[in-house]
């Protein structure tokens, strides 16, 4: 990533995978740094918002994170993921039910061909609500939405179980 980024340093997507790439290593303080860099470079790309809210969710500071997470969500270019976010921010936050209504919106927003299930099984796990994100995640699994998503910190409180497992072993993400 930092190849990428050497080669192509304006790149918006490259810093923001760059970004996301800290967050899965966990180095949450170079990420809030990533995130800022990709915000001072244009501070309409939701995604940088995104990202950084992200790594300020996981620094525990929750009241930036929910302040970036809105923005990604408001600008063009602000997604399921970003919503799911944003839910995760507030359940941090002790906001529930801001949570439970992004959540309602997203199943809101589904139809028979995509349904959001991910990103509802993402808030559903924040809420500490294993059953109900399990069930989500093989409405996911049904639907072949793209797996790398399971590598996101939003799925932590489910690693250890076993249904949990089991859906990484036959998607090919066991480790």
């Amino acid at each position: 990533m930092r190849k990428a980024e050497n080669l192509d340093p304006l790149s918006l997507i490259i810093n923001a995978d760059l970004a996301e790439f800290l967050l899965l290593t966990h180095s949450y303080d170079e990420s809030v740094r990533q995130g800022r860099k990709i915000i001072e470079m244009d501070s309409a790309f939701a995604i940088g918002h995104k990202q950084l809210g992200d790594a300020y969710l996981l620094e525990r500071m929750d009241k930036d994170a929910i302040a970036e997470l809105q923005k990604a969500v408001e600008l063009p270019g602000g997604s399921p993921i970003c919503i799911a976010d944003l839910a995760r921010a507030y359940v941090a936050s002790g906001k529930m039910n801001e949570a439970v209504k992004l959540l309602s919106d997203l199943k809101k927003s589904s139809n028979a061909g995509f349904t959001n299930a991910p990103q509802i099984a993402m808030i559903y796990a924040s809420m500490g609500d294993n059953e109900q994100a399990m069930r989500w995640l093989e409405r996911a699994y049904e639907e072949r939405f793209n797996p790398s998503i399971l590598l996101r910190s939003g799925f932590d409180p489910l690693r250890s179980g076993s249904r949990f497992e089991d859906l990484m072993r036959r998607i090919g993400l066991a480790e």
